[in-house]
């Protein structure tokens, strides 16, 4: 797998020097002169130190390498990577930082810089301006344009590559993966086998989520149907001995409910129900997931299955291995750097895309035979519109100093581009803010991983305030009322499977180790309570009270008294950890009306023909609140059916 990723990193950064991304070295730039060797230097990147190593030998620049990082998986990186790459090809520190991921490209080159001039390289010359070379071509056709290359369009991509299709792929960045890269790393889906590994014993609490929701009042025909269906499903599993019940109608279900039913049911239906399918695509192209099922944050049921590499680094790895499959020379364009501006409309029908490369300024068009997939994601990271849109009695402050989870590139464009054709915009008022994320960075890649769900959320009182298997956005809202709007992860050991904290990890890999010795965003681990209560400043009785309470939940299986009803083991034995947290903007549930086919729909139900939508784009999934793990469900069903029928202009 990470073979097939770095080959397919190389061919799309072949793409890009073709389509003028980025020039070569010019002939009549000065001679280099260095002291031949090994220099190493280590600098700060977004996340933590970045080491890099670069050796020369008395003319040239021979290698280049980051040996140590701390940045995102697949996009600090990445983009650590090419730019040392691009300065070895071209011999200059004349390189351009990636889109995407300026901090990080930034640091290498100084990195790189220091171990230049320290072998006595001449920076002046190593700094004079490269001509860049520019697009020789204007215009492009394919039977497929995909815009926006996050998880949605990747997964486009591949699945029309695999119906036998032609495509451009366009992201805005110079980076693949988008969103997609900064997940949590896990997934839903209904996986039997796996689910009873959570509980040893039925458990009455879990057993009354079932009740509660078929004991509800059926709002229309179809949720009674659905109703209906769960019933049956859970008097069949009443009479086998395990001790997990799931299936596709009550996954569907509770995603249905737990958008406060504004999502369209028929496509959450079928949301849930290819679900398994999608996930058993990504093994087919060699994804590796965890052997386990847990409860992931936000997911509501223990049906959350997690990747082995961190963050989204993994599924973004396997739909590229789709892509690589069916590659070819002539079946395939990569254009990043490259903003998808106006769809290209004949008559009623969408017939290509307008969009412009963002290093040379050229305007650019890309001719679609059968249709357009526009994936460009939400507009969470965009202030002006989440505040436009979604600013409001339930989230009465969505300005600058709320955080973002969201990578640069994603703002929104593509919903106004489908609605300028003709398609419908519905639920923009809806936002999810994610509850743990770093309050310095908004990011969630430093959050320890590899828990059981028997961590809690403590106020800076040392007192639990929300049930931490809730909804996200009802977390967000109880964190925003407490103390200083902050509130703080905590667990054991025990829960987190090391026996030692500076062994553990984090969601994007980085050790936890770094950010304790470090004194680095709030970590703090201690033996006992009170060393913990004494290193964030609150009486250590109320953290003592607090785990009592919540430990005799865990014992006799009972929902307590904030509503929780998932439990796995106790926190009754250090050592302990604690690190703070603060919600970030995350997800916009709102955009594009779309079918179930995924073609993007007018106000009176009528298809924008030629256009296909899939990801955060569209507005019709998630209603008001978008279940943890569901995204990548998203991203990867709707892809895919996106894929499928704009390959065949159906």
């Amino acid at each position: 797998m990470k073979r097939s990723f770095s080959v397919l990193l190389a061919v799309c950064m072949i793409l890009a020097l073709l389509a003028g991304c980025a020039g070569g070295q010019q002939a009549d730039r000065p001679s280099l002169s260095f002291k031949a060797g090994t220099y190493t230097k280590e600098v700060n990147g977004m996340h933590g130190p970045i080491t890099v190593e670069v050796t020369v030998n008395e003319n040239s620049i021979v290698d280049a390498k980051v040996t140590s990082t701390m940045e995102t998986p697949g996009i600090g990186t990445y983009a650590g990577e090419q730019i040392a790459s691009q300065i070895v090809q071209y011999q200059s520190l004349d390189v351009d930082a990636l889109t995407g991921a300026t901090i990080t490209s930034n640091a290498v080159k100084s990195a790189v810089e220091a171990c230049l001039a320290e072998a006595g390289g001449d920076l002046n010359a190593l700094k004079a301006p490269r001509e860049r070379a520019r697009l020789d071509k204007l215009e492009y056709t394919a039977d497929v344009v995909v815009v926006g290359g996050g998880g949605a369009g990747l997964t486009a991509t591949a699945t029309a590559l695999e119906e036998g299709a032609s495509v451009i792929l366009i992201e805005s960045t110079d980076i693949l993966g988008g969103n997609s890269l900064v997940v949590g790393g896990f997934m839903n889906t209904p996986i039997p086998e796996l689910q009873d590994y959570f509980l040893e014993e039925r458990s009455a609490s879990m057993e009354s989520l079932i009740t509660d929701a078929l004991a509800e009042e059926p709002v229309s025909e179809e949720h009674a149907a659905l109703q209906a269906a769960v019933r049956a499903d859970y008097e069949a599993y009443l009479k086998t001995d395990k001790t997990m019940f799931d299936s596709v109608n009550w996954f569907t279900l509770q995603t249905w409910n737990g958008g406060d039913k504004l999502g369209d049911l028929t496509i959450v239906k079928k949301l849930c129900s290819e679900a398994y399918d999608a996930m058993q695509w990504l093994i087919s192209n060699g994804m590796q997931f965890r052997d386990t099922v847990t409860l992931g944050g936000g997911a509501l049921y223990t049906r959350s299955r997690y990747a082995v590499l961190p963050n989204g680094l993994g599924y973004i790895t396997a739909i590229r291995s789709a892509i690589d499959k069916h590659a070819k020379n002539d079946n395939l364009t990569i254009m990043t750097g490259t903003k998808g501006t106006e769809l290209i409309l004949e008559g009623d029908r969408v017939v290509g895309v307008k969009a412009v490369n963002r290093k040379t300024n050229q305007e650019i068009t890309l001719r679609a035979n059968k249709g357009v997939v526009l994936s460009t994601g939400g507009f969470a990271g965009n202030v002006e519109l989440r505040v436009k849109y979604c600013q409001g009695e339930k989230w009465p402050d969505l300005g600058s100093s709320v955080l973002t989870t969201n990578t640069a590139g994603v703002t929104g464009d593509g919903i106004f581009m489908a609605e300028a054709a003709g398609a419908e915009l519905v639920n923009m008022e809806q936002i999810q803010l994610l509850p743990y994320c770093n309050p310095w960075t908004g990011q969630v890649n430093d959050t320890v991983g590899g828990g059981d769900g028997s961590s809690i959320f403590i106020n800076k009182e040392g007192r639990r305030f929300v049930r931490e298997d809730g909804r996200r956005d009802e977390m967000s809202k109880a964190i925003i009322a407490q103390t200083d709007s902050l509130m703080y992860i905590f667990g054991n050991a025990k829960c987190y499977g090391v026996e030692d904290f500076h062994d553990a990890k984090t969601l994007g890999g980085q050790s936890v180790g770094y950010f304790l010795d470090n004194n680095l965003y709030g970590f703090v681990v201690g033996d006992t309570l009170e060393e913990i209560a004494s290193q964030l400043g609150f009486p250590a009785e109320n953290l003592k009270e607090t785990l009592d309470s919540y430990n005799a939940h865990v014992k006799d299986g009972t929902a307590d008294e904030f509503g929780r009803v998932t439990f796995k083991n106790t926190l009754e034995e250090g050592p302990y950890i604690a690190f703070p947290r603060r919600p970030a903007a995350h997800h916009t549930m709102g955009g594009v009306r779309i079918d179930t086919q995924a073609h993007a729909l007018r106000a009176d139900g009528s298809i924008v023909k030629g256009l296909y939508c899939a990801g955060e784009i569209t507005g019709v999934v998630h209603g008001t609140n978008r279940i943890g793990g569901n995204a990548i469900v998203d991203y990867l069903v709707f892809g895919r059916e996106a894929g499928r029928n704009a390959a065949h202009g159906r």
